[in-house]
């Protein structure tokens, strides 16, 4: 019989206890690093003396045993605020608390970027107009906002009531508009763009701009850069905030007090955080523009009357790791233009678009490490042309029946996107993705298509071989229904950190922009347009160049910042207008074989407690098509830009005075004219250059008031000279449309928040 002795037993539970007291003691005291949420913060720093330090792990643990004793230690992290302490009190300890700070960042960007980053940081180069000076512009729209921004020039189609957009010398349709990182769905008019006067303004938090294709991240009609619009959220807990505003603006001379002529413009928003896991937002616009006539007489506007209610709404909810929110936009917008007199009937035209866009953003944490992030969007664009015919006798009123009278255009599209964030150490981080977009559009000025898909996956991520360097390749693989995609589309991004004041910026990109559903079935006749749609187009692509220095520095209690940009965009089978062979009264799309644009920036800003001056200067040269043909004509055409932003409050009233001003450089070109023997020769044409001005004052008042008042447009521009010939395409002279002239405005605002 086996006899179990129980002095073997205890001599050998005291050896494992030994043995497993001796593994412990030399693994040593470990401390997890967390934030206010008791989430971990992987790869925080520990220093010590001497700036020696270690680093925690993927889960935020370190160890004692490597810090020697009678130390002080320091433990740091991104975007929160540095905690000091004593060795000794680290024992005691079994988790480190850090409490998040955006403003440990300082300026903060989201755009190309998995989460909030220091602007310093990023290895794009991103210009951001933030909400102080949205408010300060008292801005009724966006092109309000931008139209003093270097290297940004807007042209007016007042034959649709639409704005377009010029960015570093490419049209607006290369610019990919985003809202919350999600691409905007429903270019319209013949330059194929986002209207960006469609957007309501006072939802907005910021504005990013990216300069340079950024094609590999957000896909096509990024090729000159994208525009990323922030929407406003609730901050805190159990917070509330309600905003109203009005405002009364003439159009140059012309106004009728709170209806017709003149702006007028409503808007109310709140949002509402119910606890740290939801919060709500909503807000409604009413923006109406009475037209401007300008002095000429009849029923006719240089600058057609409009009507735009905006709204919009959007829930969050987030827990522990899980982030989810959903956002709704509503436009509802007419146009009307009014046609001439006639004794017998009369013939009016209205542009009414309606865009339903909706919005979800996702975000789930699986490990510190490693996050998801998902984008998912469906937006419906509808823009209808009405055209009535009125007897002037009896008033009646109805419908034309004429062919073409009425139209309507019907565009569907989807986003999505699923990215992720992977940490494989302190110094590299990878982001693969899957992006998918879908565009349907049907309508009696489309012919029959199939709609365009586009999928397509992306690899990026960022290395830090070293603190002074950051490398930022990338990878895109598309495929699309409607044109041959580039077999990869690459980009390379790069960050220097000169010293601790100057940073250098290189980058280069491959970019693509697909042709549009508008510019391959789009055919759209009317007084002002012939042009038709070309099934037949291929995609644009480029190669561009990108290089940046920055400078910020404190002197005293001022800051001072420069920087310097320079770009180079090589583009191919660029989509253009040109003269249908088969008709020469139609205008169709073309593929262009080369297009260049190249220019240099340079903007230095000092800000004080109470005041700041911005200064800036742009030169951006454009490729002379004609020298294809003549070799002897300048191959690149340059327009100079200067811009000046001056802030200054008053210490006691704070009251703030804005002043905003840009010189926009001629715009010169060729064109083929005929000479005074009847042949056709390339001529120079210019389209001059004009100067604007807005001035606007801010006075807070008692219990959240803020009042509004400037005069827009100060400089009285009206119509800026052109000496190129009218083109088939659109309709005009010498003259092209720029303002209402000198305009003044009164606006009241109230918030109540908590």
């Amino acid at each position: 019989m086996y006899r179990i002795n129980l002095n073997k037993i205890k001599g050998t539970l005291l050896l494992v206890i030994c043995l497993v007291g001796v593994v412990i003691a030399d693994a040593g005291q470990r401390i997890q690093i967390v934030d206010e949420r008791g989430k971990s913060v992987p790869f925080a720093a520990i220093i010590w003396d001497e700036g020696k330090g270690v680093v925690a792990d993927t889960e935020g643990y370190f160890s004692l045993d490597k810090i020697p004793s009678a130390s002080k230690i320091k433990i740091a992290a991104m975007g929160y605020t540095q905690v000091e302490l004593h060795i000794d009190e680290l024992k005691s300890m079994k988790k480190v608390v850090l409490q998040s700070s955006l403003s440990e960042l300082g300026e903060v960007v989201v755009t190309g970027n998995f989460g909030p980053q220091s602007a310093k940081q990023s290895t794009y180069m991103v210009r951001t107009i933030d909400q102080q000076v949205i408010q300060s512009r008292a801005a009724m729209n966006l092109q309000e906002v931008l139209n003093t921004e270097l290297g940004i020039r807007f042209s007016q189609d007042n034959a649709l009531g639409s704005s377009n957009l010029e960015m570093n010398g490419l049209s607006g349709q290369n610019v990919k508009i985003l809202i919350d990182g999600v691409p905007m769905v429903g270019r319209q008019g013949v330059n194929n763009e986002i209207n960006l006067n469609q957007i309501d303004v006072n939802m907005i938090e910021r504005i990013e701009i990216v300069e340079g294709p950024m094609s590999v991240i957000y896909g096509a009609d990024a090729l000159a850069g994208v525009i990323n619009i922030i929407t406003k959220n609730g901050q805190g807990v159990n917070s509330y905030s309600i905003t109203a505003r009005i405002q009364e603006e003439t159009a140059g001379n012309e106004y009728s007090p709170f209806a017709g002529l003149g702006t007028h413009i409503r808007s109310i928003g709140a949002s509402w955080r119910q606890s740290e896991h939801l919060s709500f937002r909503g807000g409604f616009t009413q923006n109406n523009f009475g037209g401007w006539k300008g002095g000429d007489e009849g029923r006719q506007h240089r600058w057609l009357p409009k009507s735009q209610n905006l709204a919009n709404a959007s829930v969050a909810f987030n827990k522990g790791d899980f982030e989810l929110d959903y956002s709704v936009d509503f436009l509802d917008e007419t146009i009307n233009s009014l046609g001439p007199e006639n004794r017998l009937e009369v013939i009016d035209t209205d542009f009414i678009t309606t865009r339903w866009m909706h919005r979800i953003n996702g975000r789930w944490e699986l490990k510190p490490t490693f996050q998801l992030s998902m984008q998912a969007a469906y937006t419906d664009f509808r823009r209808e042309t009405q055209t009535w015919v009125t007897n002037v006798r009896t008033n009646e009123r109805s419908l034309s029946r004429q062919q073409g009278a009425q139209a309507m255009l019907n565009y569907e599209g989807i986003t999505f996107r699923l990215l992720a964030n992977w940490m494989l150490s302190p110094t590299l981080t990878l982001i693969p993705g899957v992006d998918i977009n879908t565009e349907n559009g049907v309508g009696d000025r489309i012919s029959e298509n199939r709609g365009i898909q586009d999928y397509a996956a992306f690899l990026t991520g960022e290395w830090k071989p070293t603190k002074f360097l950051q490398i930022r390749p990338g990878l895109r693989k598309a495929y699309n229904s409607a044109y041959e995609a580039p077999p990869l589309i690459p980009s390379l991004n790069a960050k220097v950190a000169l010293s601790a004041s100057w940073d250098f910026r290189l980058s280069y990109a491959n970019g693509f922009r697909a042709p549009s559903i508008r510019e391959l079935y789009f055919n759209f006749f009317d007084a002002s347009h012939s042009i038709r749609g070309n099934p037949d187009l291929v995609a644009e692509t480029s190669d561009s160049y990108n290089f940046s220095f920055t400078h910020e520095k404190t002197l005293q209690r001022n800051t001072f910042k420069f920087a310097l940009n320079g770009f180079y965009n090589d583009v191919r089978n660029r989509i253009g207008f040109t003269i249908d062979p088969e008709d020469p009264r139609i205008t169709t799309m073309f593929n262009i074989d080369r297009f260049r644009s190249q220019g240099l920036m340079a903007n230095a800003t000092l800000m004080g407690a109470q005041w700041s001056v911005d200064i800036g200067t742009s030169y951006i040269g454009r490729f002379n098509q004609l020298t294809v043909e003549q070799a002897s004509l300048p191959s690149m055409l340059y327009s100079p830009e200067i811009n000046t932003n001056l802030t200054y409050r008053l210490p006691g009233p704070k009251t703030q005075f804005n002043l905003f001003y840009k010189w926009t450089g001629p715009l010169p070109a060729f064109q083929m004219q005929l000479d005074g023997q009847g042949e056709l020769r390339p001529m120079e044409v210019e389209l001059a250059g004009f100067h604007w001005m807005d001035f606007t004052i801010n006075q807070p008042l008692k219990n959240g008031l803020r009042i509004n008042v400037g005069v827009r447009n100060a400089l009285n521009v009206v119509d800026i000279e052109s000496t190129a010939m009218a083109g088939s395409a659109h309709g005009g002279g010498p003259m092209r449309p720029m303002g209402v002239g000198r305009s003044y405005f009164l606006g009241l605002t109230y918030q109540l928040s908590k």
